[in-house]
């Protein structure tokens, strides 16, 4: 645990660091003391701290989310960005910036909504009255939704102005513009609030691992309690995603990565789920600002690049069972 909370404060001070105009610790000293030039501590405040900051919460949000799902659905397959999740959020957070507003305070709120409609989409789906919610309708549905929903987000875009358009799919590639202290602030209560709820009810998740004869059996309302962290996992994804886009993998892998060192569901493996994903975030967006010398690479894209081959590893593994 000490050694991965020290990887995010290392990829945190690489994030603050590293761009096209290096900040030595001497010149972070330098702005601490006051004496450093005003270029570079408009470098460091109003551009690389809150760049950075928002890179950790969104990792942190879409970990615990991914965490919350596979545990609540039993498989190790199930993420934000597959369940539809994203895309709903993005959908509605694309008809507010590409048709009312370039940018707003609101989008947090804007992306819950959209994730909340596509999950009510998908429980509407894969209900069935009088019976116990199946995760693998849920799953399915999700599957089904998020190709709706990507479809839908597509042929909007078309529909876009030149330069909305360029914002938009950027944005849509998990681009991560909210580098202000005004949109920090706006997403952190959120954040704040869905991880703790989380955190707090974590131990829950290990009377599904039971099996539903067996939870059911201990008194436990299985529909309640996957409805409580469906809703938990959508508001931390959906928050998220109108500053960052569509971070897609990152909810993916870092349960895995965390699971796989403590062995289990436990909260350190949470915290770990959740450091895990801001080491993600963090890194990906500072490569993807230096492998170009003239503009720069989305952090999604990066994810990605990880994350795909990662996911056909998990689907050839479940296969072979």
């Amino acid at each position: 645990m000490i050694f991965f909370f020290l990887l995010v404060i290392g990829a945190f001070l690489a994030s603050v660091m590293v761009g096209k105009t290096f900040l030595s610790f001497d010149v972070l000293l330098d702005i601490l003391k006051g004496t450093a030039s005003s270029s570079q501590v408009l470098t460091l405040m109003s551009f690389r701290l809150p760049r950075a900051c928002l890179a950790l919460l969104a990792g942190l949000a879409f970990g615990f989310s991914g965490f919350a799902l596979q545990g609540v659905t039993r498989n190790e397959l199930a993420d934000a960005s597959i369940l539809g999740i994203n895309n709903g959020a993005g959908l509605f957070v694309i008809i507010y910036l590409g048709f009312y507003a370039q940018g707003s305070y609101l989008l947090p709120l804007i992306g819950t909504i959209g994730g909340l409609a596509a999950a009510c989409l998908v429980y509407f789906i894969a209900f069935k009255y009088r019976q116990l919610l199946s995760m693998e309708r849920v799953l399915l549905a999700g599957i089904a939704v998020n190709a709706g929903l990507a479809a839908g987000t597509l042929l909007l875009t078309v529909q876009l102005s030149k330069d909305r358009y360029s914002f938009v799919t950027s944005w849509l590639s998990g681009a991560i513009w909210g580098t202000s202290w005004a949109q920090i602030i706006s997403l952190l209560p959120w954040v704040i609030l869905f991880s703790a709820a989380v955190f707090f009810t974590a131990p829950l998740l290990n009377l599904l691992g039971f099996g539903e004869e067996q939870a059911i059996s201990l008194g436990v309302s299985l529909t309640k309690l996957r409805t409580w962290f469906l809703l938990l996992a959508v508001g931390l994804a959906a928050s998220t995603v109108g500053y960052t886009g569509n971070l897609a993998f990152v909810g993916l892998l870092a349960p895995h990565i965390a699971k796989g060192i403590v062995g289990k569901e436990s909260r350190t493996a949470l915290v770990l789920s959740g450091m895990v994903g801001s080491i993600l975030v963090l890194v990906s967006d500072t490569i993807g600002r230096l492998v170009l010398t003239n503009g720069e690479i989305p952090a999604g894209i990066i994810i990605s690049l990880v994350g795909a081959p990662y996911f056909l590893y998990l689907m050839i593994r479940q296969k072979a069972r």
